[in-house]
């Protein structure tokens, strides 16, 4: 008994555990650290880090070893006495060289700071991601709530539709009621039933939608926190000027694309550097080694005596490249003017976006509103009529007419104020960057 008391326990306990109870900020949070999107942002984050990196140090000299072993037979010039010989010998050439570039029509550079705007536009590019998916979370939390008070408001219609059947028939066996009316309750329970059902999938959807977010595999044990929400207060501005100068100043998505102006500028200004001269500065050591030298060197002493070394200057000008240059150039500056293009489309978007949100406030408010009004009327309908069904005034037809009424006006309502919550607090997303119910 008591291992079966123990078994129990652990059982209980795990299914606790499992059925771990999700408030908003652990969806966002877990979806900000699992999500696979994120991930493969950063991952662009990093490549962006790894080749600002490498920009920087192309500024830097590069280094240069080289060896080679050569085996003569014939008639060859010896590399030592500089005498034409006739026979076998091996010889081997060391060089080290370095080389820096001087001037490049400002090309590294531009690329450096190409490359360190990239790398910042990506940091914009996760953020938007990430507000992007905060936003689709919350709508879809929201709908799990929403969904959880349609079902229990169709559940604690069905059974008080339940309760008014047995009544009724108890009434119709003790001969009170005609059939009819049993079948007339019976049928608006198959009903209610039927609305019930569809209400358990809905919420049964919905916490699938949020999972496949999450990446959770058990929907099913999937709990949100429940809440208390109550209709927001908010200010009905007369326009959203205002706060769309704030929300471009805020939004990743806007800086972005600014910055996608900036790295095509950067472009332009490489692909004109192809006009520019090219002067590079280099050093070059060199030595050699044959076996047939003249006299007993040593490998040392020859490495030594041979050594040659010197400083070179390589300036290449551009001439005539085939047109490459200067259709470089015109791409580039087609590509700045597209770049602009796309940052205020973005910055359009934003505009319609924070008008359209405000609009819909304004719509959410109204039908709330008069959602409200429809159910405190269907409330005093069906009291009306409720009394009238007790006296045996009005048949159940037309109570389960008004009852229907009263259900449809509630679950309207609910819908409405649930639209209306979301409405706000996605307008308010636009200029504080955060989601909180």
């Amino acid at each position: 008994m008591r291992i079966l008391t123990c078994f129990i326990f652990i059982f209980t306990l795990s299914n606790l555990q499992a059925q771990q109870i999700w408030s908003l900020n652990d969806c966002v949070d877990y979806a900000l650290k699992n999500n696979l999107s994120l991930k493969q942002n950063e991952l662009n984050i990093q490549q962006k880090r790894v080749q600002r990196l490498h920009s920087k140090m192309q500024m830097l000299p590069t280094i240069t070893t080289n060896s080679s072993f050569n085996k003569n037979e014939g008639r060859y010039v010896n590399q030592v006495t500089n005498d034409f010989v006739e026979e076998i010998s091996n010889s081997l050439n060391l060089s080290i060289s370095t080389n820096i570039t001087l001037f490049s029509g400002f090309k590294n550079i531009n690329q450096l700071k190409k490359d360190a705007n990239e790398h910042l536009k990506s940091i914009y590019d996760l953020e938007t991601a990430k507000n992007n998916l905060i936003t689709t979370i919350a709508l879809s939390y929201l709908q799990i709530l929403f969904n959880k008070e349609l079902y229990q408001t169709a559940l604690k219609q069905h059974d008080l539709t339940k309760n008014q059947e047995n009544r009724i028939a108890t009434l119709v066996d003790a001969g009170s009621l005609a059939k009819g009316e049993l079948l007339n309750i019976q049928s608006q329970l198959a009903l209610e039933e039927q609305q019930l059902t569809q209400a358990e999938n809905q919420l049964s959807l919905s916490k699938l939608q949020l999972a496949q977010l999450l990446e959770l595999e058990n929907h099913q044990n999937l709990e949100v926190l429940k809440l208390d929400l109550k209709v927001p207060n908010f200010n009905i501005k007369d326009n959203i000027h205002s706060d769309y100068e704030k929300a471009l100043k805020i939004q990743s998505n806007i800086k972005s694309t600014d910055l996608q102006v900036n790295s095509a500028l950067y472009d332009l200004k490489m692909a004109k550097s192809s006009y520019a001269p090219n002067l590079v500065l280099g050093h070059r050591t060199s030595s050699v080694y044959a076996d047939n030298a003249v006299g007993d060197f040593s490998f040392e002493e020859q490495l030594k005596n041979n050594k040659q070394s010197g400083i070179f200057l390589n300036l290449s000008i551009p001439i005539f490249n085939q047109w490459s240059a200067h259709t470089a150039v015109n791409q580039s500056e087609i590509q700045v003017e597209n770049s602009r293009i796309i940052a205020q489309q973005a910055k359009n978007e934003l505009r319609k976006n924070m008008e359209q949100a405000h609009t819909d406030q304004l719509a959410a408010y109204k039908r709330h509103q008069a959602a409200q009004k429809s159910v405190e009327a269907s409330k005093e309908s069906f009291g009306y009529i409720s009394e009238r069904y007790e006296l045996g005034m009005v048949n159940s037809y037309e109570f389960n007419e008004s009852k229907n009424k009263l259900i449809k006006s509630e679950s309207d309502e609910l819908q409405a104020k649930y639209d209306l919550i979301f409405k706000v607090k996605l307008y308010e997303f636009y200029t504080s960057q955060t989601f909180e119910l």
